[in-house]
Formats: C-alpha cells, structure tokens, sequence
C-alpha cells in the first residue's frame, strides 16, 4: 500500500504524511522532496508557526515554479518525466490526488 503526498500528490509514499494523531512520519517524498515534520515545521516569529496548510502550498507553490523536479528520478516512472522534472500533463493529472485542478505550470 502506497499513500499520497499531500504536496504534489505523488501516490508512492511508504506511510502516511501525518498519523492519525496528527504526527509527521518524516518521510521525504521521492516526488517533491518535501520532509514531513521538518519542511512543515516554519516558525513566523517567537513560538507562533505557520498553519501546516499554508505551508504545504507555499512549498507547492515554489516546487511548481522551479519546474517541478523530481527529487529521486531513477525511482519514479520514467514515462512521466522529462529532464529530471514531471511532464505538465502528468503534473496536473498527480495533483488531481490533492484536489488541486488548475496549475501556473508553463510549457
């Protein structure tokens, strides 16, 4: 059983994201390279931190920008990349598994 990441929707992550306490597996992702419990984990100033939402997107947000490069390449399927990055058809179709419908990705 594989799961989704909830930041670029890859379905190959070992174990959930967050347990069902709401704890971070610390897993990266194979995808986007996000670390649960660490990437998640960003401070705004002295002890008030941002909504592990906000961060999801922000980290969405420039994963996308810089072209969405795979973090491990020689472990996803090599028909959606190009170049070390995901192929923009494939990109939007992955982050279907997020509810996430439209994309700024170009190309």
């Amino acid at each position: 059983m594989t799961y989704i990441c909830p930041i670029c929707g890859f379905d190959g992550l070992d174990e959930p994201a967050y347990n069902e306490f709401h704890d971070p597996s610390f897993e990266i992702c194979l995808c986007c390279q996000f670390q649960f419990g660490d990437d998640d984990d960003v401070e705004l100033e002295n002890g008030l931190f941002m909504k592990r939402e906000e961060t999801h997107a922000m980290y969405r947000q420039a994963w996308i920008a810089k072209g969405t490069p795979i973090f491990k390449p020689e472990y996803y399927p090599q028909q959606f990349q190009f170049n070390d990055s995901l192929k923009k058809k494939h990109m939007i179709e992955q982050l279907k598994n997020i509810r996430i419908y439209q994309t700024n990705i170009k190309g």
